[in-house]
């Protein structure tokens, strides 16, 4: 059988009002609702009427919840009053219940209402009773006994030398003290040492001041666990007045204040996610308008008439490393989300370490030359021993963020890199000269946006994703990343991966690429399915060397129809991304009607999802834009070999 349940609320907002009403529906009661949205209906209901429960909105229209509960302690002082707001926080809510109130909801949890009304009433009930029963706890003391006892928090009586006159069954579930054991000792039997001082002086202060005390206080208890609580403290009187010791409450607020101290930490973290946010994208914005700035200028300038060929050539060369810096950045960013989604893939194939050594010796040795570093590797293991599986490229992103770190902020000196066997497992590491990193910072330099909120972004430039990067690729590897560094005199970083000899020979891809024409081949053709016709023309100048005809497709469906007519076609290059039916669907139409002709995927789409994905849909190989001439040409030759 449903409880019966006489309600008041004081709300404005018809939809919270129907929320509260399927809220205690839901719960099994027999809800009758009276629903008041001034201060002169709510007066006149709680002055004529007779309800269980009074549940009171914080904010309304000239009229707020804190005079809803002075009325209410007015004139019907028995009656539960729950504040309810979405508006006021926990701390001005708890300051209500210090006032008067019952208790408080927030409307963000409206799953603690059933809590708190059931609590609510069942203090109505057992005050009742207690009250009824006044007259007769004089000559029935066991009835009195049994309401405390069934009350859900801790109920203490003491004398004015703060001996334990009563002490409920709630309380002895909490401190684990049993009553018998108490009753007639002080609060030394009960806690240790420091909390029973701390207790004994706010007893005090009742008998002091001869009035009731509110407050909050933390007690450690036999089990090791501190707990919390909100607590009030009563004076007591016998019949001719005099002073004869207190009554206390104390509501356990534990979790309460977890909740708090958790909502706390996590505002601070991310106050403090926004600030590096805020540091990152105003460094990244001038990362990339740097170099920005010079593609766009010294475009412009190669346009002039004026300009001369050595200036040209000067110019062109700014452009290119300016572009490759832009790539590197835009490259960094584009990593770091996928690692952050998860969607980063590790790729086990042959790969050689010689080869990766000698591509980042090309690629970097210029930039150590031109800081006057000396730049030297060394690989401590056998030729037939450096051949492994693992992911080349990531190998290769995590050395080129390292070493590019040590020569950045290195001034004089020698940036070094090598690699030795160390039981199952590759070690690398990079050595420089340079400035040195503080102890108290070595973890924070692997998290993303570190490096925007210190002055080293300033000084150095740079993203401050590297070593995120690094570090999420080592981990996706296998392995483990740190670094030993003594400031102004170097670092040194090491990393490692699991060393897994390949079991298949690992030939150098290089090719070399003249500039006279490679091949002549008679009546063949490549099909370049690409939508930008800035794209197409820069792949046409890319294969003017070769004697092959060059047949354009600005979207899928072009190049599915020209595929099926033309048969000349030995080889197509894709984008993915096009208008009319997209690459990967054009890929796997094309290669239905012709399986034997190969497909290279041509995209700005360079995650190994992507990768993943192209080839499933047919592609043979797969080319991320930008890219060199050299590349290009080597794919080129191979199928014309073949």
């Amino acid at each position: 059988m449903k409880e019966t349940l006489f309600a008041l609320l004081l709300e404005d907002a018809p939809r919270d009002a129907e929320l509260l009403r399927e809220f205690l529906i839901d719960e099994g009661y027999d809800v009758r609702l009276d629903i008041v949205e001034c201060e002169r209906d709510y007066v006149e209901r709680i002055t004529n009427g007779k309800y269980n429960i009074i549940y009171a909105d914080f904010t309304l229209p000239g009229f707020t919840g804190q005079e809803a509960l002075n009325y209410s302690l007015k004139i019907c002082p028995d009656t539960p009053f729950i504040c309810i707001s979405g508006t006021i926080g926990e701390d001005r809510a708890v300051e209500l219940v210090k006032l008067g109130a019952t208790d408080y909801v927030l409307k963000n949890r409206m799953e603690r209402l059933s809590f708190v009304t059931r609590r609510a009433l069942d203090a109505s009930r057992h005050l009742e009773k207690f009250r009824k029963s006044e007259i007769e706890a004089k000559t029935n003391r066991n009835l009195l006994q049994a309401v405390i006892n069934n009350a859900l928090d801790p109920i203490y009586i003491k004398d004015t030398d703060g001996k334990y006159l009563l002490f409920n069954t709630a309380a002895e579930r909490l401190t684990g003290k049993k009553k018998a054991d108490i009753i007639g000792k002080n609060d030394f039997a009960v806690l240790n040492s420091k909390d029973a001082q701390k207790i004994t002086e706010d007893d005090r202060r009742v008998f002091d001041g001869n009035s009731p005390i509110s407050y909050e206080e933390s007690l450690l208890f036999d089990d090791g666990k501190v707990h919390f609580f909100h607590t009030i403290k009563y004076p007591i009187y016998d019949e001719q007045g005099n002073l004869t010791g207190l009554s206390g409450i104390s509501r356990d607020i534990t979790e309460k204040k977890f909740i708090e101290e958790e909502l706390v930490r996590a505002k601070e973290k991310a106050e403090e996610g926004d600030r590096l946010k805020s540091a990152f994208l105003q460094n990244i914005s001038h990362e990339i308008r740097t170099p920005m700035n010079a593609i766009i200028g010294f475009s412009r300038l190669l346009k002039d008439p004026d300009t001369d060929r050595e200036k040209s050539v000067a110019y062109a060369e700014i452009i290119s490393n300016s572009s490759e810096q832009l790539l590197s950045i835009i490259t960094d960013i584009i990593s770091i989300s996928t690692i952050e989604a998860g969607q980063e893939r590790v790729v086990i194939k042959p790969c050689d370490i010689g080869d990766i050594f000698e591509a980042l010796n090309t690629k970097l040795s210029l930039l150590a030359k031109k800081k006057g570093l000396t730049f030297n590797s060394e690989i401590s293991l056998p030729v037939d021993g450096r051949k492994i599986l693992s992911d080349n490229n990531k190998i290769t992103r995590i050395l080129v963020n390292i070493i590019g770190n040590a020569i950045k902020f290195t001034k004089k000196g020698h940036v070094k890199y090598g690699c030795q066997l160390q039981g199952a497992m590759l070690e690398f590491y990079v050595e420089d000269t340079g400035v040195g990193i503080s102890e108290e910072k070595f973890e924070d330099i692997f998290k993303r946006f570190r490096q925007a909120n210190t002055d080293i972004a300033g000084n150095y430039g740079g993203s401050g994703l590297g070593l995120t990067i690094a570090k999420a690729y080592v981990s996706l590897l296998g392995g483990k990343i740190w670094l030993k560094s003594v400031m102004e005199k170097g670092t040194t970083f090491f990393f490692t991966i699991p060393y897994e000899q390949s079991p298949v020979s690992v030939e150098s891809q290089a090719v070399k690429i003249s500039n006279a024409k490679l091949m002549t081949v008679s009546n063949v053709s490549i099909l370049i399915a690409e939508d930008e016709e800035s794209n197409y023309l820069l792949l046409k100048e890319f294969l003017k060397d070769y004697d092959i005809n060059l047949i354009w497709a600005r979207n899928g469906e072009e190049a599915i129809n020209i595929c099926r007519d033309r048969k000349e076609i030995f080889l197509v290059i894709m984008d993915i991304k096009m208008p009319v039916i997209d690459g990967l669907r054009a890929t796997r139409d094309i290669k239905r009607l012709r399986p034997e002709l190969p497909v290279i995927a041509y995209t700005a789409y360079s995650s190994d999802a992507d990768v993943k994905k192209a080839m499933s849909c047919g592609c043979c190989g797969f080319m991320s834009k930008p890219i060199s001439k050299d590349q290009l040409c080597k794919i080129v030759m191979e199928h014309l070999r073949g």
